[in-house]
């Protein structure tokens, strides 16, 4: 029974790899791309696809170029350099091996389609994306963002409703550097060398917990949460935590130094707590009492 199994595996996939190599060799490229978009997206429902290039890699892989995916109305856009899709042998055969390149950054995860008719990206990981890449990011705030943003976890998407959507993981943000909508303890921008903190996104709300950032003016802890909704500049947003003033920010404004020295000394803390509300393009950041 095993070395039939064993057998049939064999057969399959060497039939999967010449049907790959037939299409891609013996059928017009723009043809096979507009039979591949058109596919993908019956498959899909409410997703476009389109694709620069398509070559087979020896052995079982197919790699594409200049993959851009969108939803039908344009609200959003995800541009993809290079995706190289594999069937390894040692996987089951609903499985599918990942590696791209996106907003400057590297993706890979593993895809299987469980029995729940979801799909699951396992080992799932976004390492060093530019977030000066992310134009739908910087429209939707209107203000630029800096810095190089890293996830990695385990997600699922609904086959038949991808807006449903569930992650679980971690989230490092280095170099991080934005305008500020006011002013916080008298800067117009803020500055993190880090930003560490576990991410859950179910559905369009993410809960952010255990943050941590690190910075040359100011460091502290975070957490809370963004609650989705159309258009995106209207998400609402719910932070708290505590601010802890670095030497740098306090002797380069000695005024602001001296009130902050009495302030601890009244509260005994070293410390600000504070809170974060309103929307993603006009948040409000306020501090309470210790």
């Amino acid at each position: 029974m095993f070395r039939r199994l064993l057998t049939f595996l064999f057969y399959f996939l060497f039939v999967l790899g010449a049907i790959g190599v037939c299409l891609v060799l013996l059928f017009p490229r723009d043809k096979f791309l507009n039979w591949a978009s058109s596919y993908i997206e019956q498959r899909l429902p409410g997703i476009h696809i389109s694709m620069g290039d398509l070559k087979y890699v020896h052995p079982l892989k197919l790699r594409l170029y200049e993959l851009t995916i969108s939803d039908d109305q344009k609200e959003w856009e995800i541009p993809v350099d290079t995706l190289l899709l594999s069937v390894e042998p040692r996987y089951p055969i609903d499985h599918i091996g990942v590696i791209g390149v996106l907003f400057g950054g590297d993706l890979s995860f593993d895809l299987n389609r469980t029995t729940s008719e979801r799909l699951e990206l396992r080992n799932l990981k976004i390492s060093e994306v530019l977030l000066s890449e992310l134009k739908l990011l910087e429209k939707t705030i209107d203000r630029t963002v800096e810095g190089v943003v890293s996830l990695s976890g385990r997600a699922t998407v609904d086959q038949r409703r991808l807006s449903d959507v569930r992650f679980s993981g971690t989230m490092r943000i280095e170099r991080f550097q934005t305008s500020l909508r006011q002013p916080v303890l008298e800067q117009n921008e803020v500055r993190f060398d880090r930003v560490d903190a576990d991410i859950v996104l179910n559905g369009k709300v993410v809960d952010l917990t255990g943050g941590r950032v690190e910075g040359p003016l100011l460091s502290g802890n975070f957490s809370g949460q963004i609650r989705g909704t159309i258009p995106i500049s209207r998400s609402e947003i719910r932070f708290s935590g505590d601010l802890v003033p670095q030497p740098a920010l306090l002797e380069s404004n000695p005024a602001l130094g001296d009130s902050l020295s009495a302030y601890f000394k009244r509260n005994q803390t070293d410390s600000i707590p504070y809170n974060i509300d309103g929307t993603i393009t006009e948040p409000f950041v306020w501090f309470r009492e210790p």
